[in-house]
């Protein structure tokens, strides 16, 4: 299945029916880093740091408060980040992800991705970034405003989401991603 939907830097970002189907390619063990990955949004290197420090999820609030030190840009200036807007059946999902393995490094996933994404016929591969541009681009495309987008991603106002604004979702896909993040929680009508 070849989509048109890469960013300018060359990142594949998918479409709801490609999530599903690369899901259903995905070994069980490995499919709650997945969800998680894109259902929050963070970076490769802050979803292996959350797996060790699973405290920085909190249930009564279902949100994930990231510290300074979980975020590793040089120039993050946040004292700490809040992943909120989360679906009401995160708690199942995180408590499979910590439970389960720990995210392998960034080149063995790298592999496993392209291999499940060849799997599941999709092209271009799957990379690290395909689960943040993801949910990045899904969330721009419903109208959901910027700076909740920056305030959830560790974006500065100043860093750009123009990047995004170039996809194009057909009107059926935007049908699907309204759905999805509104079963999610993340979209609220």
């Amino acid at each position: 299945m070849e989509s048109g939907l890469v960013t300018s830097d060359g990142t594949k970002v998918l479409t709801v029916e490609e999530y599903d189907k690369f899901l259903m390619s995905i070994p069980d063990k490995f499919k709650a880093i997945f969800e998680v990955n894109v259902i929050t949004g963070l970076r490769y290197v802050e979803l292996r740091r959350l797996h060790d420090s699973p405290e920085w999820y909190h249930k009564d609030r279902n949100q994930i408060i990231l510290p300074k030190e979980a975020q590793l840009k040089e120039k993050q200036k946040l004292p700490k980040r809040t992943i909120d807007k989360l679906p009401s059946t995160f708690p199942y999902v995180f408590k499979v992800f910590v439970e389960g393995r720990r995210p392998p490094n960034k080149s063995t996933w790298n592999k496993d991705l392209a291999r499940w994404s060849e799997k599941a016929g999709i092209e271009p591969k799957i990379g690290t970034k395909t689960p943040r541009k993801t949910i990045e681009s899904w969330m721009l495309k419903v109208g959901i405003p910027e700076y909740e987008i920056y305030g959830r991603a560790g974006h500065d106002p100043k860093t750009s989401l123009m990047h995004y604004q170039s996809l194009s979702f057909t009107d059926y896909e935007k049908r699907d991603i309204e759905k999805r993040l509104t079963e999610w929680g993340i979209l609220r009508k």
